[in-house]
């Protein structure tokens, strides 16, 4: 059971490395081809890449992945977190200086991508060190 819990995790790192790149495709979408692209960036995809670090987290804690990993891995709900909020002066309609803090949106939303890969290259590694290498 712990081994599949960890193939779990490994695949589901992967979807949401996934969804991460498609939720930038939906936001280049939505400036560029059509605004009803924002929906599924906004709502839809968001959900995906909120919900599932900490469906993973559980899956991870089950299957005996390290502590570092799945800190990460929750810190991915929290940068999620982080991207509604830093979008609260844009759609509020606050004018000034304080509405350029919803331009961090972008820079988090790199991060997000950044710790994504990393978490990637680590479900790699958990791959290389598994003595069942076919398997996951």
């Amino acid at each position: 059971m712990r081994s599949a819990a960890r193939q779990a995790f490994v695949w589901g790192i992967r979807l949401l490395l996934l969804a991460v790149v498609i939720q930038f495709l939906l936001a280049g979408l939505g400036i560029f081809a059509d605004a009803s692209f924002f929906r599924l960036h906004a709502e839809a995809n968001a959900a995906v890449i909120g919900l599932l670090p900490l469906a993973l987290v559980a899956v991870g804690a089950f299957g005996r992945v390290d502590r570092r990993t799945l800190v990460m891995t929750a810190a991915m709900f929290g940068l999620v977190a982080v991207q509604s909020l830093l979008l609260i002066p844009y759609r509020t309609g606050v004018t000034g200086p304080l509405r350029l803090v919803s331009g961090l949106h972008v820079v988090n939303a790199l991060v997000i991508f950044w710790l994504a890969l990393q978490l990637a290259e680590r479900t790699m590694e958990m791959r290389a060190a598994s003595p069942q290498k076919a398997v996951l």
